[in-house]
């Protein structure tokens, strides 16, 4: 087998992007950084801090593309975002490997976690990132919400608001709690507000017991962090969150679905989700790899 790897640059760009969309759309191909659908994918690559242009390589047989992989960064919080690998060959694991020696100069120099995610029918991921050392974490539950199956739940007592700069310590404190080493920091999540990056607070008194950060993009919502003081759980603050957080998302009209993730074994997660309407789409694993420089 003869590969002919190059950088993706911006010429090759459109080809990376009809690839990733049709491989991203299969389970057995997955990789749970991308949705599935164009605009997903699109969305995707436009959040990337090193830009698929810089960050990606693509591998080449005979003319046509049979793989491509890229990587991601975040100098703060040191994590590597390994970026696939969407790869249509036989030699899955060979083309992987030819890929993944090719991102390695994308990728930033230092102390910093690599991390890779895929659906857990993407058997070829999954042995490649055990066969390079990866650590398996905990699986995910992927979930999605369409418009027309939202179950209106009664808005229990909570005090909801936005989040005030007054409450940013409690804020920090529960966010690194209960999201340690997460994708973004309690800072960060604050500086990503805007009309369309809403941060909900649940107050009792002038204690903060719950938040949910929550977007809209495009067509979609997306509940990015939603969490509540284990002193304060089984009062149904989490549901009262969520109440507020689809109201806002639903009162756009280009929403047509709203998604997030969870902890695919959190069952009290689950029941609440499922409440509301939301549906499994599938089940992501994630795989962790500290690299010490």
């Amino acid at each position: 087998m003869t590969l002919n790897i190059i950088p993706c640059g911006t010429e090759h760009f459109d080809e990376l992007f009809q690839f990733s969309v049709r491989l991203n759309a299969d389970a057995a191909h997955h990789i749970g950084y991308f949705g599935v659908g164009e605009i997903n994918v699109r969305e995707a690559f436009d959040e990337s801090s090193i830009p698929p242009a810089e960050g990606f390589q693509l591998a080449y047989e005979d003319g046509k593309l049979a793989g491509a992989f890229g990587v991601d960064a975040d100098p703060e919080i040191r994590r590597v975002w390994l970026l696939g690998p969407f790869i249509d060959h036989a030699d899955w694991q060979a083309v992987a490997d030819q890929l993944y020696a090719a991102v390695q100069p994308a990728i930033p120099a230092g102390d910093y976690e690599h991390e890779m995610f895929c659906d857990v029918k993407n058997i070829n991921l999954c042995q490649f990132a055990e066969r390079h050392g990866f650590t398996s974490r905990s699986e995910s539950a992927i979930l999605y919400l369409l418009r027309n199956d939202q179950q209106r739940a009664a808005k229990g007592k909570t005090k909801v608001i936005d989040f005030q700069d007054l409450f940013f310590e409690q804020f920090q404190q529960l966010h690194d709690k209960v999201f340690p080493n997460t994708y973004h920091t309690a800072k960060q999540v604050i500086e990503k507000r805007d009309d369309h990056h809403r941060l909900l607070i649940a107050l009792e008194d002038d204690q903060l017991t719950g938040y949910l950060f929550g977007k809209i993009e495009e067509e979609s919502g997306y509940v990015d962090f939603l969490a509540v003081d284990e002193s304060f759980r089984r009062r149904g603050i989490g549901a009262d969150l969520l109440t507020v957080a689809l109201d806002w998302m639903f009162a756009a009209p280009s929403t047509k679905n709203v998604n997030l993730t969870m902890n695919a074994n959190s069952t009290a997660a689950f029941s609440m989700y499922s409440k509301f309407g939301f549906i499994t789409e599938r089940i992501t694993r994630g795989y962790r790899k500290k690299i010490n420089v």
